[in-house]
This record gives structure tokens, C-alpha cells and sequence, in this order.
């Protein structure tokens, strides 16, 4: 969480918009022929590839003239298209494809779970603007991004900090699993600490793929809690959570006016995950705990238990699929 700026952001955001009159036969033109699951061919001398469905997204790479990509799914505005071609994947404007007759090169396991977006809106909201997200995944809020809403998250997280004061955990994990069960009683949620990081992908990844579940992973040593929204991966991770191999997530981050933000619905790479992202939490970032604390040196998330009975002081350590079998 950026924690030097003050954003502050009215109005509903989401991946896509509703299209009326001609906009709405732009769309239909400009999808003309693209379907799930085919390929599709770049007509323009040079489309770039978004980290979301919108002009405004992080620019994640460009494609020639001639190029083709394998299309994922259409965003909610029926115009860009979710694409991958080799490790790159994100979001182009559909009026730059024509349809091919071929199907899909790859048949990775491709999961963006359909979820609102909402950028945080002061400079260290990035975790009640996650938790509004989850929220209005399980339709138990509206009108995202609030304001209001933000801000009694942060209230709670404040007052439920496990003793720590904001200058030491600016909030602490379990602040934001205690605001996750509180906003959303009855689906139960703690935090998750884990030695190694490999192991932590492979049940982020079996949530998603298993639970249709997102999760909350802290980031940076413990700068940013970003929403993980999607996995892909070769082979199925519900199936085979120790055999799929993960290539990477669907990341919502929500600090938008960052000049470091990844986008509403951005792909990160296996290899930039583990090495760059999900890494363990450390003291020496500001506002990231103290010495001995339980999250100290371990890669950290916010998921769901399913118990509904609130989360633990210690929270749960090295989480796997068997942890859920009862």
C-alpha cells in the first residue's frame, strides 16, 4: 500500500461498462466471429496488450500485425478480450482481431473469477478496497467503491489490530481477516502464514480452482495487499494441486494512482510472483510489524476457512488442501 499519496475516487468501477445505441454495434462489429477458445489474428500494425479491460490499464506488452492469439474469455463490455500467446496473456480491443478458423493453441487451466473492481481510496486503503471487492464477488455490497464503506473497514481494522499500534502494522493481517469476518459473517476467513512460498501458490491456486474462492496476499515484505482473482496453470489445480503446474495469477491491485499499479485485472507471471511479490514479510518495511511478530519471514494471505468461527491470534501455518477436508 502506497502510503504517500491521498487518492480519492466517486463512482462505481468495474471491468467492464454497459453499451447502448451505437457503441453497442461498435461492439458487436468489433467482435464479429471471435469466440472463446479459438484463435484469433492481430489486423493492426501494432495492438498493445493491457493489464485490464480498459484503455487506461497498465501496458503489459504489444503485438504485431499478424500476430496470433488464443482469446480466453470477453470482459463485460462484450469489446476486449482476455488473450494469451505464449507467456503473454492480458487484454486487447477486440476491434484490432479478425477470427480465424483454428482452435486454441494452448489448453492451459485459465480461472478469472467475476468480481467488481475498486481502487482504494485514501493512500493506504488497499486492504478494505480488497475486502469490498470480495464483497461484492458474494453480492453482499453495492455502489463499489464507497467511501464510507472503506472507511468503517478501516476503522474496524484499526481497533482490531492485534495490539499493534498503526505505526507498527499499518494493518496487520489479522486487522484485515478480523474486517473480512465481520463484513462478510458466516464464511469464515483468517490469516495464512507459510514457510514456502511454492507451497502457498499451490493452495492459492486450489482455492481458486477448488473453492472459487479469491484470496488477499500480502506483497512487497508487506508493503501492499493486492486481490488474487484468477490462476493459470497447466493442468487442473482442483484436481491435482501438487501436480498442475501453476503459471501464473490474475492479480486486482488496488491502488490505483500508484505509478507502480498492476491493474484491475492484471496477469503475473509465475517467475515475478514468487521472486518479486510473494515474498516474506519483513520488519525492516515501514509499517510491516515488529521483531518476533507471527507474520515475520513468512508469505502471507487472508483466506477463507469455511468455519465461520472468526480468525485466530496465531493464525494458520502452511496451509494445504487437507487442511479443508473437514
Amino acid at each position: 500500500m502506497n502510503r504517500r499519496r491521498f487518492l480519492k475516487l466517486a463512482g462505481a468501477s468495474v471491468a467492464g461498462v454497459t453499451l447502448v445505441g451505437r457503441g453497442a454495434a461498435l461492439a458487436q462489429e468489433s467482435g464479429a466471429g471471435l469466440a472463446a477458445g479459438r484463435q484469433a489474428v492481430v489486423t493492426t500494425d501494432s495492438l498493445n496488450v493491457r493489464g485490464g479491460p480498459r484503455p487506461d490499464e497498465p501496458r503489459v506488452g504489444t503485438l504485431d500485425a499478424g500476430s496470433r492469439v488464443d482469446l480466453l474469455a470477453v470482459a463485460a463490455d462484450g469489446v476486449w478480450w482476455r488473450i494469451a500467446t505464449g507467456a503473454l496473456v492480458g487484454y486487447v480491443h477486440g476491434s484490432y482481431l479478425g477470427p480465424t478458423d483454428q482452435p486454441a493453441e494452448s489448453d492451459a487451466f485459465d480461472l478469472d473469477l467475476p468480481l467488481p473492481y475498486a481502487p482504494q481510496l485514501t493512500d493506504v486503503w488497499c486492504d478494505p478496497a480488497d475486502i469490498e471487492m470480495w464483497m461484492g464477488y458474494h453480492q453482499l455490497a453495492a455502489n463499489i467503491p464507497n467511501y464510507g464503506r472503506q472507511r468503517a473497514l478501516w476503522d474496524w481494522e484499526t481497533t482490531h489490530n492485534a495490539g499493534f499500534t498503526v505505526d507498527q502494522w499499518d494493518c496487520s493481517p489479522f486487522a484485515v481477516a478480523s474486517a473480512a469476518d465481520q463484513w462478510m459473517p458466516g464464511l469464515g476467513f483468517d490469516h495464512f502464514g507459510y514457510d514456502d512460498a511454492a507451497q502457498g501458490t499451490r493452495l492459492l491456486a486450489w482455492l481458486l480452482a477448488a473453492r472459487r474462492e479469491p484470496s488477499i496476499a500480502l506483497i512487497w515484505r508487506g508493503l501492499h495487499y493486492v486481490l488474487l482473482r484468477g490462476v493459470r496453470a497447466e493442468g487442473d489445480p482442483a484436481r491435482d494441486p501438487d501436480g498442475a503446474r501453476v503459471l501464473g495469477f490474475y492479480v486486482a491491485d488496488p491502488d490505483r494512482g500508484s505509478a507502480r499499479w498492476m491493474g484491475r485485472d492484471r496477469f503475473i507471471p509465475i517467475d515475478r510472483w514468487l521472486s518479486e511479490l510473494f515474498v516474506p514479510v519483513s520488519y525492516r518495511t515501514p509499517h510491516t510489524g515488529v521483531p518476533g511478530d507471527v507474520w515475520q519471514d513468512r508469505h502471507v494471505t487472508i483466506q477463507r476457512t469455511w468455519t465461520g468461527d472468526g480468525p485466530t491470534e496465531r493464525g494458520q501455518p502452511n496451509a494445504t488442501p487437507d487442511t479443508y477436508a473437514s
